[in-house]
């Protein structure tokens, strides 16, 4: 292993709190050499021997299984042993304790994972894959994660990879032997291979935006009339009773958020005071803040009573929100639940926050609503530095292309197509600074 000290290290691998069962990782040349002190014998590889696991004067501290992975052939390419003992939190950190007494260190967040990477086991797209799958908030998420554990990103990434390097290659051959008649690098052919590699950097640009889509927080607002339902609907989309209700109107003078999960996106959703004319100096407060929250709304959801409608201004609302007009009280108008036709670009639903008749469809509109076309076809996570460096590889490689259809220089395309690579390279780890491997593997829990 390079780049990373090569003492043993050891972690509780699983989360906080007591549970049936917890593991100590170790990872490291002296693994197996403390796992046979703490077990008191020998471990055939990639078999689970039930074991005692004992302290420094040979009383058991615990028993479970202990399993061995020789490396290379291991998850972080290090000889690994897993410890699995009983869950309760005392037990597992005496356990550790105990592991450190014989040699290992406390592994630092992320470092499993680290050491992984280093060893060639998986690149830096599948390492935050790992992270991303740990933290998923939605099923669509975790599907998202898995893809990119997989390699289902690192794979086009790496084909558009070899595409430039090949490109690279031409551009310095003809640098190289200028004086051979033949022309290595055949203008038109190369004029159109770059334009197909712009292509799929685009492409890779707008699926990442979409896995995005897929995963990140909205910010949604419920407004309206007082006694509208506002809470009731908080409260039925949360499946809790998070805001109070009553039938008296300006209950609500402050706004309220929660996040929920909505089909597979997670809104962070407002409760906002009814807008109203009023006297009331904290609830003219309330209404400045409600407005005040829908200036940065993905979704404005419109609460209007069925049986006893009232027009509010909504002139205020942004233009970039996405507004869904929702009927409530249709247990008393009697109204049929479900989506309603549109309103122009305003989407309606008729739903009863009491009753819960109707919200699935509000569900759906919601999310319709938000993930836009594409948006359902993306297959693998993505982050922000994922899109910085596409959008950094996209705008180089569209000035070589200008460039070199101008000028026909291939000693400037070999240096521009340079600068491209490195900045798509980055995505997997192949040209990556210690800065950003720090940065992305702190954010990693400890023990993995």
């Amino acid at each position: 292993m390079t780049g990373l000290d090569i003492d043993t290290i050891a972690a509780i691998a699983t989360a906080r709190g007591n549970g049936p069962v917890g593991i100590i990782r170790l990872s490291g040349p002296d693994s197996l050499t403390i796992a046979l002190a703490l077990s008191g014998s020998e471990l055939t590889p990639r078999y689970a021997h039930y074991r005692s696991f004992l302290d420094s004067e040979g009383q058991a501290i615990d028993s479970g299984l202990a399993i061995y992975f020789p490396g290379p052939n291991s998850f972080t390419g290090d000889d690994v042993v897993e410890i699995q003992g009983h869950g309760g939190h005392i037990v597992l950190q005496a356990l550790l304790s105990r592991c450190i007494e014989l040699g290992a260190r406390q592994a630092r967040p992320g470092e499993f994972s680290e050491r992984s990477f280093i060893n060639g086991k998986i690149d830096l797209l599948q390492a935050e894959a790992i992270a991303d799958l740990i933290t998923a908030e939605t099923e669509t998420a975790a599907k998202l994660a898995s893809a990119s554990l997989s390699g289902a990103f690192s794979a086009l990434v790496s084909d558009l990879s070899n595409q430039l390097n090949e490109l690279r290659a031409l551009s310095e051959a003809s640098m190289d032997f200028p004086e051979e008649d033949i022309d290595v690098l055949q203008r038109h052919a190369v004029i159109s291979r770059l334009r197909d590699c712009n292509a799929t950097i685009e492409q890779l640009i707008n699926d990442v935006a979409a896995s995005q889509r897929k995963t990140q927080h909205y910010l949604a607002v419920l407004i309206g009339a007082p006694n509208a339902g506002k809470s009731s609907l908080l409260n039925a989309l949360a499946r809790d009773d998070i805001a109070i209700v009553t039938d008296v109107p300006g209950t609500t003078r402050d706004t309220l958020k929660q996040s929920i999960k909505a089909g597979s996106v997670i809104l962070d959703l407002i409760d906002t005071a009814g807008i109203r004319q009023t006297d009331d100096v904290i609830e003219q407060e309330g209404v400045k803040r409600a407005k005040s929250s829908s200036q940065n709304a993905d979704l404005v959801l419109h609460i209007i009573d069925d049986n006893e409608p009232q027009e509010i201004n909504t002139e205020w609302l942004p233009d970039t929100a996405i507004n869904v007009q929702v009927l409530n009280k249709i247990d008393i108008s009697g109204r049929q639940a479900g989506v309603l036709p549109n309103h122009g670009e305003t989407r309606c639903v008729a739903v009863s926050a009491k009753k819960g008749d109707g919200i699935n469809a509000l569900i759906q509109t919601i999310e319709g609503s938000l993930l836009v076309q594409g948006a359902q076809d993306s297959v693998f996570s993505a982050r922000q530095r994922h899109v910085d460096a596409l959008l950094e590889a996209h705008h180089a490689l569209t000035e070589s292309l200008l460039a070199f259809e101008h000028h026909n220089a291939a000693e400037l395309l070999a240096e521009d197509l340079k600068r491209v690579q490195t900045a798509i390279d980055s995505l997997t780890g192949r040209v990556a600074s210690d800065d950003i491997l720090g940065l992305i593997f702190s954010s990693f829990c400890i023990g993995k």
